[in-house]
């Protein structure tokens, strides 16, 4: 995602003091806009640019709260207030914020709000920067945004937009709203929710880089935790990424590996625990996971995960003390030389949940 023209028209920043055991998150409120120099709304510009360019940390959402008092509500129309309008809403939009913070887990920060234009639509952006310091809002002490996108000791930051695109209705569908966190990674599920969803008001739910994130991954969980047999797990997990890497749909269709449950009697598991958390089919959109395809995982036992190149991992073997004939065959590699390295994993009374494919027997 990327836009051509972003420009910042009115700006005021407002503190988020965090819930304590005490008390619980409140704001403190600035009573006048603040004014950027030059240089101050080009660090400004250029760090909401950044943002809005790094794919695995910038998202498109929904706007899902549409009420009376949500942030929508708020930040509709801020664009067309006068200067009072403006700052009384944006303590409304402070206070929604504040509101979030129901964990002590969620650190208190600054709240940078924006009336700005993207690519001349109009559009509102939020910045909740996340310091841990204590910082003190002095009337126009613009130097608060230098010191919180040029200090060494960076900060994590979330950043909400919502663009108006077409003036010509209030509608959802005129509306495009979008996420950037600065603390997610490809390997959690979903963004900050009390951010975007609990503050905001958007929904992720529509987001196919996250599907398809999440379905790989909620796909190969499910097979470590129920496929009992080694080398079905191998080619199931192999199954799924060569699809994600090598098809030429652009479609995932979750149920279409239903069939490859059927015969370990998973099917009905599969669909409580897979199947239910995802529409029927979605775009695939491999930004986040082209990094997790370069490897490959097998679940070894309960305790015990090798990862490593695919070329490597998919071709391991796992044999049983009961599978003789493998186990006569592997005797005869070794002999030959044919075997390059050989690991055995024991298991004693010390350790009676160690996990063993003792159904696997030949």
């Amino acid at each position: 995602m990327k836009f051509k023209e972003i420009d910042i028209k009115r700006v005021i920043i407002h503190k988020i003091i965090g819930k304590t055991t005490k008390n619980d998150a409140y704001t403190e409120a600035s009573t006048d806009l603040h004014n950027l120099d030059p240089d101050t709304k080009a660090t400004l510009l250029e760090r909401i640019e950044s943002a809005i360019s790094k794919s695995k940390r910038f998202f498109e959402t929904s706007v899902e709260n549409m009420e009376t008092d949500s942030f929508y509500d708020y930040a509709k129309n801020l664009s067309k207030t006068d200067k009072k309008d403006f700052l009384d809403k944006s303590v409304l939009i402070a206070e929604l914020a504040a509101a979030a913070h129901q964990k002590r887990t969620q650190p208190g920060g600054l709240l940078i709000v924006i009336d700005a234009s993207l690519d001349k639509l109009s559009s509102v952006i939020v910045i909740k920067a996340e310091l841990q310091q204590a910082l003190i809002i002095n009337g126009k002490a613009v130097e608060l945004i230098k010191e919180l996108f040029l200090s060494p000791a960076k900060e994590f930051f979330k950043i909400g937009i919502l663009i108006h695109h077409d003036p010509r209705s209030m509608e959802k569908k005129s509306f495009d709203s979008y996420v950037y966190d600065d603390n997610f990674t490809a390997q959690k599920n979903d963004l900050a929710t009390y951010f975007y969803r609990d503050f905001l008001g958007f929904s992720t739910h529509e987001n196919d880089k996250l599907r398809t994130n999440n379905f790989i991954k909620e796909f190969s969980d499910f097979v470590d935790g129920n496929v009992k047999d080694f080398e079905s797990r191998r080619l199931l997990k192999t199954k799924i990424k060569a699809d994600y890497r090598e098809s030429a749909v652009d479609i995932v269709d979750p149920a279409s590996y239903t069939e490859y449950f059927e015969k370990d009697g998973l099917v009905t598991q599969y669909h409580t625990k897979v199947l239910s958390k995802f529409p029927r089919s979605f775009s695939k959109d491999l930004s986040l996971v082209d990094a997790a395809l370069q490897k490959s995982s097998l679940q070894i036992t309960s305790q015990l995960k090798i990862s490593g190149p695919p070329d490597l991992v998919e071709n391991l073997q796992i044999i049983n003390p009961n599978q003789e004939t493998k186990l006569r065959s592997l005797i005869a590699q070794i002999e030959s030389r044919d075997v390059a390295r050989l690991v055995v994993i024991k298991t004693d009374a010390l350790n009676p949940s160690f996990y063993r494919d003792d159904e696997n027997t030949e």
